[in-house]
């Protein structure tokens, strides 16, 4: 399997986050947003149980988990993880369980989510990486749990096909039909909502269910 994984551990170890303008150190800077977005798809409760694919430093669970039973966040090092549980006790969430990528499968329970959240994510993965995310998390889906997941489509230039092994920040380009794949090799029922990003870029708004 492809995997860019050993590249975005050494960005997180140079203060990617620190670093990146759009982000401005470890701050709120959309606040509440991305839980108006998941209720726009479907009800947070207070027995859920969610993952986050891509909690970075927990600004989007900041305000998911204390809706919710508990939150497991994945991301790739403990580097960034213990800057996530360091940034969440500050704002008193308490229900953040920190799960390395190289070990969700073991970590996270089967048959015990009830949603898969994952926002500006998947255009920096292989696509390999993607799909496991997929077939794995899947099956870790309660019956009636639900995916909903960004990717990005670019248009107006050649698109990025998938991230390079290298270390930089990948913009992986996915079409319908390539998300409508994923969801269909795991057994899932699906819609996309799609929304302009740009003038040459769309966000695609997975949401996926387990119906079996």
């Amino acid at each position: 399997m492809r995997s860019n994984v050993e590249f975005w551990k050494e960005l997180q170890s140079e203060g990617y986050f620190e670093k990146h303008p759009c982000y401005r150190g470890l701050t709120d800077v959309h606040p509440a947003a991305e839980v108006e977005l998941i209720k726009s798809f479907l009800p947070l409760s207070a027995d859920m149980d969610v993952v986050v694919i891509g909690c970075g430093y927990g600004r989007e669970s900041a305000h998911v988990a204390p809706l919710v039973h508990r939150l497991f966040g994945i991301d790739v090092s403990d580097v960034i993880l213990d800057k996530a549980v360091a940034y969440l006790s500050q704002q008193s969430v308490f229900n953040f369980v920190p799960v390395r990528a190289d070990c969700y499968k073991e970590t996270i329970p089967d048959d015990a989510v009830d949603l898969v959240f994952s926002i500006v994510t998947m255009q920096h993965l292989t696509r390999d990486l993607v799909a496991d995310y997929f077939s794995s998390l899947s099956k870790k889906l309660k019956v009636g749990g639900a995916m909903l997941v960004q990717f990005l489509e670019v248009f107006g230039h050649e698109p990025c096909r998938d991230a390079e092994l290298r270390v930089y920040e990948p913009s992986v380009s996915w079409t319908l039909p390539e998300i409508a794949g994923l969801c269909q090799s795991c057994g899932l029922s699906f819609s996309v909502r799609s929304i302009v990003a740009t003038d040459a870029a769309l966000w695609h708004w997975l949401h996926a269910s387990r119906i079996d």
